[in-house]
């Protein structure tokens, strides 16, 4: 073996991939700090450098030169690629517009509203002029009947009062505002309906507009069959990459098997199309026109990616096994380790926020993976059967696939799936066979020839899958849940695992040595300056509709709602990541007139670890006087409260003041205003994000917005 990590021979497209990568993460993460003119400006020193040496001989000892003049070059391309990205988000969301003229891509209904991602056509300014545009927005609309009855390519008019797209600014929180903005959504506006018009119906005749009408046709023609609730579900995700019929049980069922990667439309199923697609054409062949067969391949696996919709990772996946059969049409040979770079480097030239995209991730290193692990395992056991081989190529694809993803899939999910080899190598043998079948059973549908028998015996199959998953979900060790990994711990298991397959691969015990020792060093470095768990806090959430109380007792979890008979049903997803990371208990719901150990409620007053809470979230308080003013250190403002500062400054003496994210923007402001002129500290949870408390340092902490 050789002893490098990976022979740059072997792929030679990684001399571009990563310089390009190093620019798009430098703009991404220090933006302001124009690099875009300091990495052109040194390279171009390094070539005058390089081209100035006259003597063969010395231009081979500076021939570095040259090489580091690339690589600033491609950094710098790297650099523009997401700044010009980031220029184009600017949008055109301009105050002079009157009205906008969008076109829906598609609609659901939450809790509160019909959420529609909408793409803006064209702005009607006041003076009559019309500016085209394809800015994505999000549209909230108030639900009613007429708002329900929105489909997709619906035409709709609305006066445009829209605002940029922002997180719940609550600690450890989904990044949601980076998540929208990766897939093109910068702004938001919620729609009343006297607010905005149905006014046509416009076909998208786009690439992709195209792609899912196939899409949506092929999943309309899976549901005319015979197939059980579950099992359409299945195979519509399975196949078709829609997952819209998925319920949480399976999605649960799956997740907790360590098999939630088959229900998505990935480089898994692309690659089982290639390998069945290459079977089909072996005939090509026997008859001497073997230089067909890459070609019609390639042309049905991009056909499948259109019967996908052209989901993001069908294409990523067709789009490397495109440069592997572009090199055997042009019968040139190809690493399959350069196409996987040259696919990933052309695919964040053209959106370089994919980097940032968790799908992006785990399809790249599962890919890589299989590649750099799978030989280790597979030549360690070397099975002396056919039968036996497939068994063993089965098993160790799996296992290296699910090595290498392991620290993302830990640190998106938080959950170790224990049972997820057995039930891989259990399932993934059938996989061939549903997506063929599934394949099959669409071209007989639009054939109009009879497939019951197919269809009977797929509706089987899946059936006893969602079975199996179910009962390993059952199992209490099938997984373990609710783990916590720091950004920082990603990149220590990286290098860990593969420094010790790459040790393995070249037998070279240095590079074991090495591994080794940053392992040591990391862990050391990481538990001296480690900041200890909050065990000891409480908390106001930011949310806009209600607030919500959180007190933290030695880890017991206390959750107080503000209004008795709103209960929150989102504070799970509010503080789940929070709680987790500071290995908090599970939630004890407590109400008016409760006494624990260090937490007392006696509506209106709090009494928790030696600090005096007073909740105003009503009228009470209007016009009374006390001769005594009685301390409070924090007073909670919310929605409902209707009096005035001054008003209670008469009967209470207030340190803080905490202003709720659900007060109306007139109400906040007064009460800031109110705030400063009477000398109270005011903190302000819309503004500044959830108020977090820590009551051993009696410190408050900074909100924090996760990845």
């Amino acid at each position: 073996m050789k002893n490098s990590f990976l022979p740059i021979e072997e792929a030679p497209f990684l001399r571009i991939l990563l310089p390009f990568v190093t620019g798009v993460l430098l703009q991404y993460f220090l933006p302001y700090l124009y690099f875009i003119y300091l990495f052109p400006f040194l390279g171009t020193i390094f070539l005058i450098k390089y081209y100035t040496s006259r003597l063969p001989q010395k231009r081979f000892i500076n021939r570095y030169y040259f090489g580091l003049a690339t690589f600033l070059f491609y950094v710098a391309i790297g650099i523009a690629t997401l700044l010009i990205k980031q220029k184009g988000e600017q949008g055109n969301c301009s105050k002079e517009h009157k009205y906008a003229i969008a076109s829906i891509i598609k609609c659901k209904e939450t809790q509160r509203a019909i959420c529609c991602e909408a793409e803006i056509k064209e702005w009607i300014q006041y003076n009559g002029k019309t500016i085209h545009d394809d800015q994505k927005v999000i549209l909230y609309f108030k639900p009613d009947d007429y708002s329900r009855s929105l489909i997709k390519n619906n035409i709709i008019v609305f006066r445009p009062k829209l605002t940029p797209i922002a997180n719940s600014k609550n600690p450890e929180s989904f990044d949601y505002a980076s998540y929208m903005r990766y897939r093109g959504f910068l702004y938001t506006q919620y729609l009343d309906t006297k607010d905005w018009k149905r006014v046509g119906y416009n076909k998208d005749k786009s690439i992709r507009g195209i792609a899912h009408e196939i899409q949506e046709s092929a999943s309309k023609e899976l549901q005319k069959n015979n197939f059980s609730k579950s099992s359409y579900a299945i195979l519509n995700a399975l196949l078709l990459g829609n997952t819209e019929c998925i319920t949480t049980e399976i999605r649960n069922g799956f997740s907790t098997s360590g098999l939630s990667h088959i229900l998505a439309v990935s480089g898994l199923h692309t690659g089982i199309i290639w390998t069945l697609l290459y079977v089909l054409f072996i005939p090509l062949v026997w008859i001497k026109m073997s230089r067909l067969r890459p070609i019609f391949t390639l042309l049905f696996l991009w056909a499948y990616a259109f019967l996908t919709g052209l989901s993001p990772s069908a294409v990523r996946a067709t789009i490397m096994i495109s440069f592997i059969l572009f090199g055997q049409i042009l019968n040139r040979k190809g690493t399959t380790f350069n196409s996987l770079f040259a696919a990933a480097f052309f695919m964040l030239l053209y959106n370089p926020y994919y980097l940032f995209n968790a799908s992006f991730q785990l399809s790249f290193i599962a890919v890589f993976s299989i590649l750099y692990i799978y030989p280790v395992f597979y030549n360690l056991i070397k099975p002396l059967s056919k039968w036996g081989s497939y068994i063993v190529s089965v098993l160790c694809v799996s296992t290296a696939a699910q090595i290498g993803t392991l620290p993302l899939t830990i640190y998106y999910f938080h959950e170790l799936p224990l049972l997820s080899l057995p039930a891989n190598l259990i399932i993934m043998p059938f996989l061939p066979l549903i997506l063929g079948g599934g394949i099959c059973i669409l071209m007989l549908d639009y054939m109009q020839i009879p497939a019951d028998l197919l269809v009977n015996g797929l509706d089987k199959l899946l059936t006893y899958i969602e079975q199996f998953t179910q009962i390993i979900s059952a199992l209490s060790f099938s997984s373990i849940q609710n783990i916590w990994m720091d950004p920082h711990f990603i990149i220590f298991w990286f290098v860990l695992i593969f420094t010790l397959f790459w040790s393995f691969r070249t037998r070279r015990s240095d590079i074991l040595i090495f591994t080794l020792s940053f392992a040591v060093l990391f862990i050391a470095t990481d538990f001296l300056y480690k900041r200890p768990p909050i065990r000891n806090a409480w908390i106001v959430y930011h949310d806009n509709h209600n607030t919500t109380i959180n007190f933290i007792d030695n880890g017991i979890n206390y959750i107080f709602n503000m209004d008795s008979e709103k209960a929150d049903s989102t504070i799970e997803k509010k503080a789940r990541k929070f709680w987790m990371k500071n290995d908090v208990g599970n939630i004890i719901n407590v109400k008016d007139s409760t006494k624990q150990k260090n937490l007392m409620i006696l509506y209106p007053f709090i009494h928790f670890k030696g600090n005096n809470i007073l909740l105003l979230n009503s009228k009470y308080w209007m016009n009374k006087i006390s001769k005594d003013l009685f301390p409070i250190d924090y007073a909670i403002i919310s929605h409902g409260f209707s009096g005035k500062l001054s008003d209670i400054s008469k009967i209470f003496d207030i340190k803080t003041v905490i202003l709720c994210a659900d007060l109306n923007y007139f109400k906040h402001q007064a009460l800031q205003k109110e705030s400063y002129q009477l000398g109270i500290y005011c903190y302000s949870i819309k503004n500044s994000g959830a108020w977090i408390f820590n009551t051993e340092t009696q410190l408050r902490i900074p909100s924090t917005t996760s990845d």
